[in-house]
């Protein structure tokens, strides 16, 4: 009987940690989405500043995490970002 272990070829692929970022990027701007329209009970053409986000429960973010989550909402159209403010968007109410 052989010792030997065949060692398994797994691939990586860049195209699925691309994937995976999307998906995540995704995760969080919806979270973002959610939190503004459900927690702070936002509608279209509201403006709240990064102050007053602070103080939901994605306080606990890691800025770059709310960069990424800002990111990606705004070229979907949900939020517009300026500034310190994000002002929630007809199609980030659709989207909640």
């Amino acid at each position: 009987m052989g010792e030997h272990v065949a060692q398994r070829n797994i691939e990586r692929h860049p195209s699925n940690r691309k994937r995976l970022r999307k998906q995540t990027a995704d995760a969080m701007g919806r979270k973002l989405l959610d939190v503004i329209v459900y927690d702070r009970n936002c509608r279209i053409g509201h403006k709240l500043t990064l102050h007053e986000i602070e103080a939901t429960e994605i306080g606990d973010w890691k800025m770059p995490d709310f960069r990424v989550a800002c990111a990606y909402a705004s070229p979907q159209g949900w939020l517009i970002v300026q500034d310190d403010g994000l002002t929630l968007t007809t199609a980030g109410l659709a989207a909640a």
